[in-house]
């Protein structure tokens, strides 16, 4: 067996683990991860009917590991650029459902990077590679990783505010409402950004990805609207700006095809 062949089997290998270790430890400490939450309320988190969201993103992420995993599929140019930010944000994700239940809340959040870093990545090279794919591929992978990117992206400046208010360097009042607008803001602006960057790949991908931010800024709406008008009014806000991003995304995508469809030569 030649060395390229060994790294694709064991990039296979770790997307499969990764999606299985995830899932499992969830399955686990899934209530503990909502209790803990529930302990540290902050003005920015969305409502708990929003973290449903996490059923699709799991499925999703057990039937691409399997189907990437097959002998078929192992010199998939597209499985070999995303495989190994795929498997670390499978084991990034595992990792924080371990240790946010265990109060380890600083640690917890620096481990939120590897799963945010590689959830964003493995979504643009997605895109940029998809399009070429067959098209269960554009149906899976784009939208298992647009879902899972767009809502990390939320989540890790959400957990930024978590994490403040978790040590006591935020105790609420107009400083916290100040500082979890300012990281719905930012984070608004990494997700318009993450959308027009793949915006020219397929459609199923911005669109959940945008759908991802999106149900999470609306929990946070739903959720927040009478504990802080600055938090909610900011989270409205970015959402609009966000759904406007995806409508010019949308119809810039049409346009484009319908150039390309108008280009094709007429065959007698």
């Amino acid at each position: 067996m030649s060395k390229g062949a060994r790294g694709d089997i064991a990039r296979q290998v770790a997307v499969m683990l990764g999606a299985i270790f995830q899932v499992a430890v969830a399955a686990w400490v899934g209530p503990a991860v909502g209790r803990i939450s529930g302990e540290t309320p902050t003005l920015v988190v969305p409502g708990d009917y929003a973290f449903v969201i996490w059923t699709p993103i799991f499925l999703l992420a057990l039937i691409y590991a399997v189907y990437q995993a097959l002998p078929a599929n192992r010199e998939n140019p597209l499985f070999r650029r995303i495989g190994w930010f795929s498997a670390l944000a499978y084991f990034s994700n595992g990792v924080w459902e371990i240790l946010f239940p265990a109060r380890e809340f600083v640690l917890s959040q620096v481990v939120f990077v590897g799963i945010t870093t590689g959830a964003v990545v493995a979504f643009v090279l997605a895109q940029r590679e998809a399009g070429s794919g067959s098209r269960f591929e554009r149906w899976l992978v784009a939208p298992a990783f647009g879902l899972l990117a767009g809502w990390v992206t939320a989540a890790f400046f959400v957990g930024l505010v978590t994490v403040l208010v978790a040590t006591g360097a935020l105790n609420g009042g107009v400083g916290e409402a100040l500082f979890g607008s300012h990281m719905l803001i930012v984070g608004g602006a990494v997700a318009c950004a993450v959308i027009l960057a793949g915006r020219t790949g397929p459609v199923q991908g911005y669109l959940t990805y945008g759908g991802a931010v999106l149900w999470a800024l609306v929990g946070v709406v739903a959720n927040q609207y009478q504990n802080s008008l600055i938090t909610t009014s900011t989270a409205a806000v970015c959402a609009l700006v966000i759904a406007a991003i995806l409508v010019v995304a949308l119809r810039g995508s049409r346009a484009t095809r319908g150039t390309g469809q108008r280009a094709r030569p007429r065959v007698a």
